[in-house]
């Protein structure tokens, strides 16, 4: 991206991952996916792609294009159960959803997964409301998935979120979990001494990324000064909400192993704790 070089772990990546690597806002920039002899394709900020080092991508103006996934001028035979797409099977799209990645697979039952094969790194399961941008030598696989029972990791994080901090509203909206944390105390630079704080969980938690977190509106420090990077308001589940675009820095990347909301929090709480 502007000749420059990034250095991210290889494998399954969220698109949001990239775009705070290379400090972009992806309401006023994206990313397009540089192809040899085709058509750049852009990678949205909740789109995922399989990263494998010689990627390479440019930054054009402006939030990402209606038509984000256009058609291929020489489609796609990526591998999936160990068989390369046929001619005739090719894609003419290179961003497939999970439903869509299934249906190559012929014999996809309904409760199989879909999961991404990687070298020197654990495979990656693609989650139905991912969607991934697909490279011609990606490799994918279908498995029964089977059932042992176990709570999701994010209803165990939920709750541990109660455990500790009480009062937690949940809310579906879209392909998005709002997690609401209501009553979090403040240091006294701020002008109120506590507030309401939003957390959006992505689809395919944990091994999408949470980024950024929101707060009850009109938070300003003690002196009236705004804070930095808090001027954005959105609206979520019917509320208006102050946006903090506060993001990990480079050399911190999310493990989906050890983060979680309980850390997202914390790193909110950080920033909560600055004076600017």
């Amino acid at each position: 991206m502007a000749g420059t070089r990034y250095d991210i772990s290889r494998g399954f990546v969220a698109g949001a991952a990239i775009y705070n690597l290379a400090d972009i806002d992806p309401a006023r920039q994206h990313l397009l996916l540089e192809l040899a002899d085709d058509r750049d394709i852009p990678l949205r900020h909740d789109d995922y792609i399989v990263i494998n080092g010689r990627e390479r991508f440019s930054v054009a103006d402006g939030p990402q294009p209606a038509d984000d996934n256009p058609c291929l001028r020489k489609p796609l035979s990526p591998t999936i159960n160990e068989q390369e797409l046929p001619a005739d099977r090719a894609l003419h799209q290179s961003k497939l959803s999970f439903e869509q990645l299934a249906a190559l697979d012929p014999d996809f039952e309904s409760g199989d997964g879909v999961f991404v094969e990687l070298k020197d790194v654990p495979d990656a399961q693609v989650i139905p409301g991912m969607r991934v941008l697909v490279q011609a030598d990606d490799r994918f696989y279908t498995s029964p998935c089977g059932n042992v029972g176990f709570e999701t990791k994010l209803d165990a994080d939920l709750g541990l979120m109660r455990e500790r901090h009480g009062d937690i509203e949940c809310i579906d909206e879209g392909t998005r979990r709002l997690v609401i944390v209501r009553g979090q105390e403040l240091p006294a630079h701020w002008n109120r001494r506590s507030t309401d704080i939003l957390l959006q969980v992505p689809q395919g938690y944990p091994l999408a990324a949470l980024d950024m977190f929101w707060v009850t509106p009109g938070l300003a420090l003690a002196d009236g000064r705004q804070p930095q990077n808090a001027d954005q308001l959105e609206t979520f589940a019917g509320r208006t909400w102050q946006r903090f675009s506060w993001h990990y820095p480079p050399g911190h990347r999310w493990n989906p192993a050890t983060d979680g909301l309980l850390s997202h929090l914390r790193f909110a709480r950080v920033r909560l704790g600055q004076a600017h």
